[in-house]
């Protein structure tokens, strides 16, 4: 059986893409902090530009320190890195490339993120062009509000089936302007709320992202895919190009339960969940091969 979510493990909810005045965000880090604990978060990561905000804390969240960087490759155009779990940055523009941005996230032991790559102008191939990354944002709230690119399900499943192995984030990405905070989470099945277990948990892809569904268990076991999710107006099983399922409600308003026999070309699959609202949760991809 391959599977990377434990059915009935505890899941810690967090974001992992967060701005405050330290950058160009409108609540100061305290702020912040406050409303993701006020609202139920688990943990939350601070990802200014080019700048960590220094020695936030507070009882009832944890708080993951980060940086985000970004700049313009003449081939692959604009691009946006975070690194997870850690606490230093070069001034702005002294990390020229995604390669040296990565390698230095690396060097402080942080973890990089692909950041909104439909955003950034980005193709499907200069992501796949970016080396050392855990994972992409396949869904920011940010750009979603403000011009209707935060999906990068695209980019995510052409670079899955090129054989790219990429776990997928739904980050909020808040700037504290427009109603883009909380539009985008992650739930993290870690042994413990501590960022050692976090990290352990996100390099494993114990996790799934969301905007608002649940997804209890997901799994392939012989060929059949089966799946358990809260109450969802549509079950999706996505794989290489033409193959895939949707599966819809049959005699009653939602679907909590589906199975899909994966063809035997298929090298990896994924499961996305839509509830009445349109909101949707992304598993990790299963890998077949």
């Amino acid at each position: 059986m391959i599977r990377t979510l434990r059915p009935g493990s505890r899941c810690y909810r967090g974001n992992l893409h967060t701005h405050t005045t330290v950058s160009d965000g409108r609540k100061p880090p305290d702020e912040a902090v406050r409303w993701y604990r006020e609202q139920g978060y688990d943990f939350v990561a601070l990802t200014d530009h080019w700048k960590p905000a220094a020695n936030v804390h507070d009882d009832g969240i944890l708080v993951v320190p980060g940086v985000e960087f970004d700049g313009v490759d003449p081939e692959l155009g604009s691009y946006h890195i975070v690194g997870l779990d850690i606490t230093t940055s070069p001034e702005r523009g002294a990390l020229v490339g995604p390669d040296t941005i990565v390698s230095y996230i690396a060097d402080q032991g942080g973890l990089a993120v692909l950041c909104h790559p439909y955003w950034c102008g980005m193709t499907s191939w200069a992501v796949g062009r970016v080396e050392g990354v855990f994972a992409l944002e396949v869904f920011n709230s940010t750009c979603e509000v403000h011009i209707a690119k935060g999906l990068s399900s695209v980019h995510w499943d052409d670079n899955l089936a090129a054989g790219k192995r990429l776990w997928g984030l739904a980050v909020d990405d808040t700037h504290w302007g427009r109603h883009d905070y909380g539009g985008g989470w992650v739930m993290v099945q870690a042994d413990e709320l501590s960022i050692p277990a976090l990290r352990e948990a996100l390099l494993a892809g114990r996790f799934y992202a969301s905007t608002g569904p649940d997804i209890f268990d997901f799994a392939v076991d012989g060929g059949r895919a089966y799946a358990h999710t809260s109450d969802a107006a549509r079950i999706s099983f996505l794989c290489d190009a033409h193959r895939g399922s949707c599966l819809y409600p049959e005699g009653g308003a939602v679907i909590t339960e589906g199975e899909y026999t994966v063809p035997e070309e298929a090298t990896y699959v994924r499961l996305e969940v839509t509830d009445s609202q349109g909101r949707k949760a992304w598993s990790n991809p299963l890998y077949l091969r």
